[in-house]
């Protein structure tokens, strides 16, 4: 049995949610947080002649600081620790513009901002404001930092208008949260260690050459792995994005400085995800920095670096192995065939295969083949978050 918290916030689809906490209730333990306003709309006996607690105010009627001192209870965050998912439903623009910039002035706002359980938020509101760039600016941030979201749905409006903006099905809500709480522990105990972004080299002791890498499909992976239960240890190179939740992370820099704390690392796990762009290359370093003043060309000398990926079953025969092969322009066949001659070569068991000039480095989203030893492919596009879902899901 779940703790859920199903957030009300002032839509006027806030009655639609009575049938949503009636279905959940039976196998969940339930309480509601309205909005005032939402109080306005539906009155809080809808949810308590279900048996299910209310909550409104942050602070109960004849609060008692003193008490509250002793006793060590403060509401917002009892409710925050106990819940095994907090759901928003209905949404406005209102609540997801407050989540998304910080905002915690009421007993809901401060439940989401004090809980480490996954939020699903549920909009509704009229087409104009679900479209409004604001909004989806508040969406994307959401999205991004890892909120998941059921998107409104086409219809009839209340306020006359038709267009997005519906909630969406309460079967398709209660649908994904069953999804969510299923997958929530589902790697629990396992301990699984994330690379992530670009290495830098040296040229000299103020140039380095690096590449393109955003560290963000590895990032993500990263997190996602952390809500789903697991012992995640993060080694982070150069990335556009950090984590926003407590995974241990250790920083890298060069390729050879990953190689050094994976050769420490890599026999405390069970899985390794290694999304890290290393670098194919070094360069022979200049002791001293390189006048900018030179007359002739500048040569430097390039040399292969060590294939970190080859290395890492010798290290550890039973971790599991996903890896990932970038491409340029290529066609298919090639892409899969030149990510499967890398997983026989590494003794991969998943590799993970894109074409950063079709994708480039940087964006949200990817088109991506995750190939296993048997040459069997799977095919993922979408954002980079929903990427890194499946790939957990195949492990």
């Amino acid at each position: 049995m779940s703790n859920i918290i199903v957030g009300v916030a002032s839509s006027i689809a806030a009655y639609k949610v009575v049938d949503l906490v009636k279905e959940l209730k039976k196998d969940n333990k339930l309480v509601v947080i309205m909005t005032q306003n939402a109080s306005n709309i539906i009155k809080p006996g809808e949810f308590k002649r279900l048996g299910v607690d209310v909550a409104i105010k942050t602070f109960k009627e004849g609060f008692d600081y003193k008490k509250y001192m002793k006793q060590k209870n403060i509401r917002h965050i009892s409710l925050a620790d106990k819940a095994d998912l907090v759901v928003i439903a209905p949404a406005t623009a209102n609540i997801i513009g407050k989540i998304a910039y910080g905002i915690a002035d009421d007993l809901l706002t401060t439940t989401v901002m004090a809980t480490k359980a996954p939020v699903l938020i549920c909009p509704s509101m009229n087409v104009n404001m679900w479209n409004n760039p604001i909004t989806q600016r508040n969406v994307k941030m959401l999205k991004e930092f890892g909120y998941f979201f059921i998107e409104p749905e086409y219809g009839r409006l209340a306020c006359g208008y038709k267009g997005v903006g519906r909630l969406a099905d309460i079967n398709k809500i209660k649908n994904e949260i069953e999804n969510i709480l299923r997958y929530k522990n589902s790697l629990k105990g396992r301990k699984i260690l994330v690379t992530a972004g670009a290495t830098i080299e040296d040229i000299d002791p103020v140039r380095v050459i690096t590449n393109k890498s955003s560290g963000k499909q590895g990032i993500y992976l990263a997190e996602e792995a952390y809500k789903r239960g697991a012992d995640v240890t993060l080694l982070k190179g150069k990335t556009e994005v950090r984590t926003n939740y407590p995974v241990k992370t250790i920083n890298f820099d060069s390729a050879d400085s990953l190689f050094n704390i994976l050769k420490n690392e890599i026999k405390k796990n069970d899985v390794i995800i290694h999304a890290a762009a290393v670098s194919d290359f070094t360069i022979e370093r200049k002791a001293s920095k390189i006048k900018s003043n030179i007359k002739k060309p500048l040569i430097l000398k390039f040399k292969k670096s060590k294939k970190i990926i080859d290395n890492i079953k010798k290290i550890n025969k039973k971790i599991f192995l996903i890896g990932f092969k970038a491409e340029y322009n290529v066609s298919e066949k090639e892409l899969v065939d030149s990510a499967y001659n890398k997983l026989k070569e590494a003794d991969c068991d998943l590799i993970m295969a894109n074409d950063v000039g079709k994708n480039p480095f940087g964006s949200e989203t990817n088109d991506v083949f995750v190939v296993n030893k048997d040459k069997k492919i799977t095919s993922i596009k979408g954002d980079k978050r929903f990427i890194a879902n499946k790939i957990l899901d195949l492990i």
